[in-house]
């Protein structure tokens, strides 16, 4: 169910979150806007890749709709991978990352794990309502993301890659061969350049999505280099 006046909203959100650094289009953000919003899972939400925090600002409020109390973010800030935002001379964005979360009021929703993600799977204990994977595109890295908080990924969670619509292969090579081709991922889409789809432990709640996803798969593969 979208909460009450959800349009206006999510607009307000976007709006607020628009001047923080980042690499999202409008509609993107509000895409965002609406998974974080509207649970299709109980647990929480993880973002993996949060850069200056354009999209951990937008989670963070739109997750107050569904009545979270907050989010999980990690990122090193350091820009560690081939594939990470270029931080011009800068040897950290944690001071504009924090100063970003403090502006916009939601500092105290936002909990900043400063590690690699793999560095945090081994001691996560949480059942995930929504994945938000934005962090290294390598396909090393967007399929260790994957696979390191599959087993917490809540019946009916969805996860989402940012960038698959790029020239970085992780994202593109996940989705297709990691979520499309497999049975635990159900409905699947793409909205600008955010792949994502439902996952489901019983493959009995994915098999009528099979035919829908074999057809984005023929799709998608050609735009793996």
């Amino acid at each position: 169910m979208l909460p009450p006046d959800f349009a206006r909203v999510r607009d307000d959100i976007v709006r607020e979150a628009a001047d923080v650094e980042g690499f999202l289009s409008g509609k993107e953000m509000r895409f965002l806007c609406l998974l974080a919003a509207v649970p299709t899972a109980p647990g929480t939400i993880l973002e993996i890749g949060s850069f200056k925090g354009k999209s951990t600002v937008l989670l963070a409020k739109a997750a107050r709709l569904a009545g979270d109390d907050g989010i999980h973010a990690v990122d090193p800030l350091d820009a560690p991978s081939t594939t990470d935002p270029d931080l011009r001379g800068a040897a950290s964005s944690a001071d504009a990352f924090r100063e970003n979360l403090r502006r916009k009021g939601v500092e105290d929703a936002v909990t900043h794990h400063r590690m690699r993600s793999e560095e945090l799977a081994p001691n996560w204990d949480r059942p995930i309502r929504f994945l938000w994977i934005d962090g290294d595109h390598t396909l090393r890295g967007a399929r260790t993301d994957l696979e390191s908080f599959r087993p917490f990924l809540a019946d009916g969670a969805i996860v989402a890659l940012h960038d698959a619509l790029h020239a970085f292969e992780g994202g593109v090579r996940v989705f297709a061969e990691d979520m499309l081709l497999s049975d635990d991922f159900g409905a699947a889409g793409v909205v600008g350049s955010i792949a994502w789809s439902q996952f489901h432990r019983d493959p009995a709640k994915t098999i009528h999505h099979r035919a829908d996803k074999l057809d984005l798969y023929r799709r998608m593969a050609r735009l793996i280099p």
